[in-house]
């Protein structure tokens, strides 16, 4: 697959919140931000409902949040 359409402005791939730089982060970028991204939840909120509505603390791996802000519209 291709890198993460959202990567240039992604705070976590590019290393701006605190749990994006342990050693778990980089295998989440490894296999979201430049793999099946469908599985980010920060992707699946951008999809959705757009960039703005991406809360900054959103780790890729917070689906069920990703699914209640979804819901919240």
């Amino acid at each position: 697959m291709a890198d993460c359409e959202c990567l240039a402005g992604c705070p976590f791939f590019n290393s701006k919140m605190a749990s994006s730089m342990t050693a778990v982060a980089q295998s989440m970028k490894k296999r979201l931000c430049q793999g099946d991204n469908t599985n980010c939840a920060r992707y699946q909120v951008f999809k959705k409902l757009g960039k703005p509505k991406v809360p900054a603390d959103l780790i890729p791996n917070q689906t069920d949040r990703a699914a209640q802000i979804i819901a919240a519209g």
